[in-house]
């Protein structure tokens, strides 16, 4: 096997479906030394059935256990890793065969600490793939020197890229902090990125779209949407980030929270507009949800620059 381990974790839970291309397209990386940590929250259709086909592939650890939903699923991967690297995929989606060696070579490369590919949406009702999504361009970032142009980068404009399965993290980085994923119903990993930048030295970016996130009406995020309002869901991810960042000392981001609180915002319009809500309903839900909570205060602070 060739160079350092990376740890790749995903959670299952009632992904039968699609679970065979996600582990083909780990298992078929260019960089073959890996261990794939594949958590089984309890699912009940064929899951473990098709996990069990690929047992005789030594990479594979294998973990079933009680529900302990998709936060509960990457705290125990994180609990058992064992590599130098690590890296995320969620069950339904899959990723180019040179993802993770090309990855590697630029954290190496630039010694960062975490370093982020582009992502393809694929839709699963029969619209077109729209490659690159978030039109990432390749560069470093020194964030102890450049947070602004981090925040202004990747974080303020429309498309971001702030998801766990686009990044791979340099193992370290995330033990030394202790952290862990909050138990929320939905952005428990966009706080657990949120939170890192706490503890970041540099962060690398390749333009390449490399990780394919498919777009599927019964995912958690749009059956949630569909069944309850976001906006609490994401007041309440802003009241543990304001609650990291101000117990960190880094003043610099605690100085920046109207962005996230901006960003947390615009999360609230993107993932109700795909469960099909309109503009009117979703600005009468913040309305309600969003009524003395803490996120309005650091809203009414966003530049407007």
């Amino acid at each position: 096997m060739d160079g350092k381990k990376i740890s790749v974790i995903t959670g299952v839970h009632n992904t039968g479906a699609y679970l065979d291309k996600c582990i083909t397209s780990v298992l078929s990386q260019t960089h073959s030394n890996l261990e794939f940590i594949i958590v089984d929250n309890e699912s009940t259709d064929n899951s473990a059935e098709i996990v069990r086909k690929y047992l005789g592939d030594d990479r594979i650890k294998f973990i079933q256990q009680k529900n302990a939903g998709p936060s509960g699923a990457r705290n125990k991967g994180l609990d058992v890793a064992t590599g130098d690297y690590i890296t995320f995929i969620d069950s339904d989606d899959w990723i180019e065969p040179a993802k993770y060696e090309k990855m590697l070579n630029v954290m190496q490369d630039t010694g960062s600490d975490i370093v982020v590919c582009d992502f393809n949406l694929v839709y699963e009702d029969g619209q077109p793939e729209q490659p690159k999504y978030s039109n990432t361009q390749d560069q470093v970032i020194d964030l102890q020197e450049d947070l602004q142009e981090y925040l202004a980068r990747c974080l303020i404009k429309p498309r971001t890229n702030n998801y766990i399965w686009s990044r791979l993290y340099r193992t370290e980085t995330i033990q030394n902090t202790g952290l862990r994923f909050e138990s929320l119903t939905l952005g428990d990993d966009t706080l657990f990125n949120f939170q890192l930048l706490a503890h970041v030295g540099k962060i690398a970016f390749v333009k390449d779209g490399f990780y394919n996130y498919l777009q599927r009406k019964s995912s958690l995020i749009h059956s949630h949407a569909k069944k309850e309002p976001l906006a609490n869901c994401y007041a309440d991810q802003f009241d543990f980030l304001v609650k990291h960042y101000k117990a960190s000392g880094n003043q610099e981001l605690i100085d920046s929270l109207p962005i996230f609180a901006f960003t947390r915002m615009r999360s609230v319009f993107f993932y109700s507009r795909l469960a099909g809500m309109t503009n009117g309903e979703i600005i009468e839900m913040l309305k309600v949800d969003w009524k003395g909570r803490q996120i309005v205060n650091y809203i009414t602070g966003m530049p407007t620059t």
